[in-house]
């Protein structure tokens, strides 16, 4: 299964960054194409130990890809825009607060704290410090945090935090 993911991981990606270059199918030559395929066989051969079996199979579901995308497209780019308003807003006022706080996500795959984790990170004013594999628990650095001790798990990015507990639970 490992196998089958990383191949159609490096085979997208081949074909991603050498479209338009050819006449095959109005995006590739056979020549381009076929050497796509060898390599990235090759290399879906040589990394399907690193990547473990229950979370390739866990993000080889079709259903999990689509709801990603509508993730990525819509909530991530809103949640996006808004933690960018706060940092410029927090910047200018001089109100920064930071703390690093222990958020408990709750999720019961590590695929779903680690799309969350990166998601946190690339958000402006926070970053994902660590992740606690036993109980998939983050440590996050926030730039401002005045919430006090009482910390509920969607306190940090709650419309990320909403939409990835959907998708992966």
């Amino acid at each position: 299964m490992a196998f089958l993911f990383n191949l159609n991981i490096c085979l997208a990606t081949y074909l991603l960054l050498t479209a338009g270059s050819g006449d095959f199918l109005y995006f590739w030559s056979v020549e381009e194409f076929i050497s796509g395929a060898a390599v990235s066989i090759i290399i879906a051969a040589l990394t399907c130990k690193i990547v473990p079996d229950s979370i390739s199979r866990h993000i080889n579901n079709p259903f999990r890809w689509i709801a990603l995308v509508i993730y990525m497209t819509i909530p991530f780019f809103f949640s996006l825009f808004i933690a960018n308003a706060e940092v410029i807003y927090r910047v200018i006022t001089g109100k920064i607060s930071p703390a690093v706080i222990k958020m408990e996500t709750g999720y019961k795959s590590s695929v779903g704290t680690f799309f969350l984790a990166n998601s946190i990170t690339l958000s402006p004013g926070t970053l994902t410090l660590e992740m606690d594999e036993s109980d998939n628990s983050l440590y996050i650095h926030c730039l401002a945090w005045d919430k006090g001790d009482v910390f509920k798990p969607n306190d940090v990015a709650p419309f990320i935090y909403y939409w990835l507990k959907k998708i992966y639970g």
